[in-house]
């Protein structure tokens, strides 16, 4: 491990360096909370990539094909479509946004087009409730792999981990979040690479991984259905997945944010390319540990110890193939690469969720700080919801950490994703559906799942047995109430610049 350990402090030494170079140049709101206005292309491609892929692909995703098989990578497929969505529906619409309305926030922009306090401050509060569920499960991801590199508990881990997230969004803010996502983003895509190859030549093979797989698994043929498109899941099941991850990106005030923060518009459409390549070869790690590590551990050719990890959680699968798989130092640059992408996207996240904290609740009650104050309040609102990021890190533990990647997305995409998607492309839709859509969305995503968790008597008898994930669900119902209340409702006339935008 020592080799390991090495690169791992080496590159938390450069994450503080790029916190303190950050903290230099944020000198107003604006710096802290959407980098000024003067991304570059490569920033803002990579700044979106890392966003949509981090703690959940690299550390959940590896565990969760161990777990369900092939059909899991229906949550990867959407990288190939959802970016080039976000950047034809919101990204130039967003960007001209923040200069006819001076917006920083999703919430911004969803009063910009509503002109409602009341849509702007309900979209806050879904923004808050999601991000720190989110944030938690990028904590959780983060201690898998600080745990078994530095030999401390998944407590302390978890403690540790906040605390070097914390330390650069306190100083730096978005920019700091910006800057790291450009390194870790071309680690983890080189990272990608290379561990795949190597999972090929550990298991000789994708065809014969496979086949030893099948006939492993023979009885009653889940080695059969391990290794066919829709794994051991119901075909429902990983269908809606793939709907909702690719829908319902326009939903993700992570990615939304993104494109306030462009420097020039009119290169925008590059991005896209950037962003979706980066996120399907990221998808090679999440397939290629996954089924590697299935083979090894069908066959009996896993360490007694590695198989003692899998048994506490199938997230330690990319433990086990980095440990056990991989030569240190390129172990250690992957677990490196890893490292920064759930931290630059937990940073990504705390800001953000500060920002509604500070800017857009004040706002919905009548109350406006001035730039000083947002960026001082800023910096303490950081603190506060790491305080109860971790708390909910160490309540929830381990619980599976792709799936609970998802359940975040899921809330955002079934609140969010018809009052802004459609709502910016569509001028019919009123104040009323905006907000109608996003209490649906956010009560029956959030409700499902708690309903799910506890075993309710309803959700086992008339929602799981159809098998349609819960996101996907609440999203569809949001879209109908969107849709039908802004018929039933009065059409409002759009703010002159705002109409420009919608056009645009």
């Amino acid at each position: 491990m020592s080799a390991i350990r090495v690169v791992m402090v080496i590159y938390m030494l450069v994450v503080l360096a790029i916190g303190y170079y950050a903290m230099k140049q944020t000198k107003s709101s604006s710096d802290f909370f959407i980098a000024g206005k003067k991304l570059g292309l490569i920033a803002l491609a990579m700044a979106s990539f890392s966003a949509a892929i981090s703690g959940w692909v690299f550390v959940g995703g590896p565990g969760l094909y161990f777990s369900i098989g092939q059909g899991s990578l229906w949550m990867t497929f959407p990288t190939a479509i959802s970016f080039a969505m976000a950047w034809i529906i919101l990204g130039k619409r967003m960007r001209l946004l923040t200069e006819v309305n001076d917006c920083m926030t999703t919430p911004d922009a969803v009063y910009a087009r509503y002109k409602s306090k009341w849509v702007s401050g309900i979209a806050a509060v879904a923004i808050l409730v999601g991000l720190v569920l989110y944030l938690a499960n990028q904590i959780t991801a983060f201690a898998f792999i600080l745990s078994p590199i530095f030999k401390i508990n998944f407590q302390w881990a978890i403690l540790v981990g906040m605390g070097i997230v914390l330390i650069y969004s306190v100083a730096g803010g978005m920019l700091a979040g910006v800057y790291t996502d450009v390194f870790q983003g071309t680690c983890m895509i080189i990272a990608s690479i290379i561990i795949f190859t190597l999972c090929l030549v550990t298991g000789s093979g994708t065809q014969n991984m496979a086949a030893n797989i099948v006939d492993a698994l023979s009885k009653d043929a889940v080695g059969a259905k391990f290794v066919n498109p829709w794994g051991i899941m119901p075909a429902i099941t990983t269908m809606s997945w793939f709907f909702c991850l690719s829908i319902g990106i326009v939903g993700q005030p992570h990615i939304v944010h993104k494109f306030y923060m462009v420097k020039d518009v009119r290169k925008m459409r590059w991005g896209v390319v950037l962003a979706a390549i980066g996120g399907m070869l990221a998808g090679l790690l999440w397939f290629g540990v996954g089924l590697t590590v299935k083979y090894l551990s069908v066959t009996g050719k896993l360490p007694k110890e590695a198989v003692e990890l899998l048994k506490k959680s199938t997230d330690n699968t990319i433990v086990v193939f980095l440990n056990y798989y991989t030569p240190k130092v390129i172990a250690g640059v992957v677990y490196a690469g890893i490292a920064s992408a759930i931290m630059s996207t937990a940073d990504s996240f705390i800001n953000i969720a500060a920002a509604s904290a500070v800017r857009d609740l004040p706002f919905a009650f009548n109350k406006k700080l001035t730039s000083k104050q947002e960026l001082f309040m800023g910096r303490i609102v950081v603190v506060v919801i790491a305080v109860i990021t971790v708390v909910l890190a160490l309540t929830l533990g381990p619980k599976g950490i792709a799936l609970l990647g998802a359940f975040g997305w899921g809330t955002f995409a079934a609140a969010l994703a018809p009052a802004i998607g459609i709502g910016f492309n569509w001028s019919r839709g009123t104040k009323q559906a905006a907000f109608a859509s996003i209490v649906v969305g956010l009560v029956c995503n959030v409700g499902l799942e708690i309903a799910k968790v506890l075993g309710a008597g309803f959700y086992k008898t008339y929602i799981a047995p159809k098998g349609i994930y819960n996101g996907t669900l609440s999203l569809c119902l949001s879209i109908i109430v969107y849709i039908l209340v802004s018929y039933m409702t009065k059409e409002e006339k759009l703010d002159r610049k705002v109409e420009a935008v919608l056009e645009a």
